[in-house]
């Protein structure tokens, strides 16, 4: 029979013959006369025998390895090691255990000095053991181990232990599917100081143990209590003489534990004939219980109120409650909480109070309500005040000598103080300010009112609601005033306005605070009227100027006959038509993006359109040409402007006359 063939590198293979024995050198191959041969895959040198196919590397034996290190141990001895893979890794570039499995690993940092008397397996970052663990005293333990890359953090925690039963891939049960049914699961926890173990099919729920033992479904069956032996006899499961009982918590599942001292003799509360549970309502004693004379406390062993409930036990990834009103109706009206105090006799009664302190945010009142889809409400109202009297004084009802619905005060130091702070627009049918001369000093008469008025420059501007989304404010073009302007001319109209940072419910900021200017539009209106007044003044000196002189006009062409053509009656000058004046319109203005510009030549001549914008820099000549006396347009498209102002220029010889126009956005 023909000696065995194998060609393999870096192995010299040498081919056998029938006589030859190979008992020294490197060879591989077998003497078929010489049946007590066996066969020898065999390199006398230190060097590794590797399998490949394809020529790509599918199994290694390692040669004497001593003083190797992986992940940072060192002096390892890594002889004679078995690898099926390609160890293409320069962290996995050699087997790390007696038969070690990789498919493309990566890390090493899984790997620990003991895991060699067994199976390893490494893929990309992570890796796997089973087999041998050893500890002094000569004790080997079969371990399973898994391992997860530590060095890079993983947004879902590290990678779980699985087991997983499967069956033959045909019809709908769990164990068919592709995933297979899971039994159990253990979850490191993020710290990776503690694991979990869960039992259940977790892969379908989604879910993850984070109790030490966690059941998914079902339940725990106890069969055997071993009660047959003598109580007490040490081999039996029953005592009578334990005071702690097991407890689970109906909203988690959670197991605890807890004292049996004092259940007998907790109060139960009273049971109405109509089922209804109540406590403190009656005279009494009711066996122990509490009677109308007591108060009732939750969270606290000395209630000062009815009902006095304490939250001691915040938790730190919600929101805390005292108490928390949840209502599931299909009535007309649904009501979380419903207060009402009608004592009589008291001098106030609050059916609602309020009171927060010493957070970094805190409301008195905080009402929020929201319509979600599909849904659609005629109103959505965030806070509703309303106050009326009920019937009349004949008909025996109240009659109140202030009504008022909603009262907002603030009473603070602080320059940001606002009695009502709205973001959104506002609307009121009356609107009244306090403006009593017994409530105001240091009255004097405001001056200069024309002056101040004119340094005013009225705009039209659209509010960025694009970077401001959060405040309320309108989308629609705008008509006002620049709040630094108005400082320059009446800066104690002028105040600046912080928004305090939105937090919620949690505490975690949305939005940070911002500061900005605000004007008291109704502060201007005493500067109108006062520049009025002095228009007025000035109007009636002017008025009394020109009957002066058009009495002294009067007698002077009276003394001459108005025979030397100084007379100043019509057709004598102009003729029988009204003389024609220079002038310039823009119609619509603002502009959106065409607009028309309609101008009169007073005098024939050379005409011109300019276009500049708002810092006198030109942009544009529109139009040049030669006129006669008459009313021209022109047709002006805007669609190359942005947003902003511009001016119009008219120019007729050496005179011109300017007009500004409003470009908007669509």
């Amino acid at each position: 029979m023909a000696a065995c063939v194998l060609a393999m590198l870096p192995v010299q293979a040498q081919v056998s013959t029938p006589f030859n024995f190979g008992v020294s050198g490197n060879f591989v191959g077998w003497d078929n006369s010489m049946t007590s041969d066996p066969l020898q895959i065999r390199h006398d040198a230190n060097q590794p025998i590797e399998w490949y196919t394809d020529a790509i590397q599918r199994v290694t034996l390692s040669p004497t390895l001593t003083g190797q290190t992986v992940n940072s141990y060192t002096g390892l001895n890594l002889s004679g090691f078995l690898g099926i893979g390609p160890f293409s890794n320069s962290l996995v570039d050699k087997p790390q255990a007696m038969l070690h499995l990789d498919g493309g690993g990566n890390q090493d940092s899984g790997w620990r000095p003991w895991m060699k008397q067994g199976t390893y397996i490494t893929y990309l970052s992570d890796q796997a053991y089973l087999g041998l663990k050893a500890e002094a005293g000569d004790r080997n333990h079969l371990t399973l181990a898994w391992s997860d890359n530590g060095l890079f953090g993983e947004p879902d925690g590290p990678d779980q232990l699985r087991f997983i039963f499967t069956r033959n891939n045909v019809g709908t049960t769990l164990a068919a599917g592709v995933d297979g049914l899971e039994a159990g699961r253990f979850t490191p926890a993020m710290s990776c100081n503690e694991v979990f173990f869960g039992l259940g099919h977790w892969q379908g729920a989604g879910l993850d143990p984070d109790e030490r033992i966690d059941i998914l479904d079902r339940t725990i069956r106890l069969r055997n209590f071993m009660t047959n032996p003598p109580i007490g006899s040490g081999t039996d499961y029953e005592s009578t003489t334990l005071e702690n009982a097991l407890v689970v918590d109906p909203a988690d599942g959670r197991v605890y534990w807890r004292t049996l001292s004092g259940w007998s003799s907790d109060c139960d509360w009273e049971v109405t004939a109509t089922d209804d549970v109540v406590t403190a309502w009656q005279p009494g004693p009711l066996t122990g219980c509490p009677d109308n004379s007591n108060d009732v406390g939750i969270g606290i062993p000395d209630p000062r109120w009815k009902l006095h409930v304490v939250e001691s036990s915040p938790d730190p990834t919600g929101d805390d409650k005292a108490i928390f009103a949840h209502v599931l109706g299909d009535e007309g009206m649904n009501i979380a909480v419903d207060a009402f105090s009608p004592t009589p006799s008291a001098e106030v009664n609050m059916a609602f109070r309020g009171w927060a302190q010493d957070a970094r945010v805190n409301y008195g009142l905080f009402a929020h309500t929201t319509v979600t889809i599909p849904h659609q409400a005629d109103a959505n109202i965030g806070v509703y005040g309303n106050a009326q009297e009920e019937g009349t004084w004949s008909q025996g009802g109240g009659v109140a000598n202030a009504c008022i619905g909603v009262w907002g005060r603030a009473r603070c130091a602080a320059s940001n103080t606002w009695a009502g702070f709205f973001e959104g627009d506002v609307y009121a049918s009356g609107v009244y300010t306090s403006s009593d001369e017994s409530l105001k000093t240091d009255i004097a008469a405001v001056t200069d009112a024309l002056d101040a008025t004119l340094a005013l420059e009225p705009v039209l501007f659209h509010f960025d609601t694009v970077q401001f989304d959060d405040l309320g404010l309108p989308s629609t073009l705008q008509s006002g005033l620049l709040a630094q302007n108005v400082e320059q001319a009446m800066p104690h109209l002028v105040r600046a306005v912080t928004r305090p940072a939105v937090l919620d419910t949690a505490g975690v900021e949305v939005a940070p605070a911002m500061t900005y200017k605000a004007v008291n539009y109704s502060g201007i209106i005493p500067y109108l009227i006062g520049a009025i007044h002095e228009l007025k003044a000035t109007n009636d000196a002017q008025q009394a100027q020109i009957s002066t002189l058009q009495q002294d006009l009067a007698t002077c062409c009276a003394a001459h006959g108005g025979t030397d053509g100084r007379s100043m009656s019509p057709g004598a000058g102009a003729g029988a038509g009204e003389a024609l004046r220079t002038d310039l319109i823009i119609v619509p203005n603002p502009v959106a993006d065409h607009t028309q510009l309609r101008y009169t030549v007073a005098t024939p001549g050379r005409t011109r359109l300019e276009v500049s914008d708002a810092s006198g820099k030109r942009l544009e000549v529109l139009e040049e040409a030669v006129r006669e006396a008459g009313a021209y347009t022109h047709d002006w498209s805007t669609t190359d402007l942005g947003p902003g102002t511009y001016h119009v220029t008219l120019y007729l010889n050496d005179s011109f006359v300017v007009k500004k126009a409003v470009k908007v956005a669509r």
